[in-house]
């Protein structure tokens, strides 16, 4: 992931691959789901976390970067 993703896949961050942790894109791997590069993405501990926060919505644009924007 750290050759195809470069790095955090959130929109405007260039945390680089060492600062990234592996996110699932489908059901995560604690709750059961299993583990996949193809399925996976990179994300810095920040994003990691907001795509994990309730209060936050996230979608991936045309070029495969997650977007987030804050619920209302």
């Amino acid at each position: 992931m750290g050759v195809r993703d470069g790095g955090c896949t959130a929109v405007g961050c260039d945390a680089p691959p060492a600062f990234c942790h592996a996110h699932h894109d489908e059901t995560a791997w604690s709750r059961g789901g299993g583990t996949s590069v193809d399925k996976g993405r990179l994300l810095c501990s920040r994003h990691h976390t907001l795509i994990h926060d309730a209060a936050y919505h996230h979608t991936l644009d045309k070029h495969g970067k997650v977007r987030f924007a804050r619920r209302t």
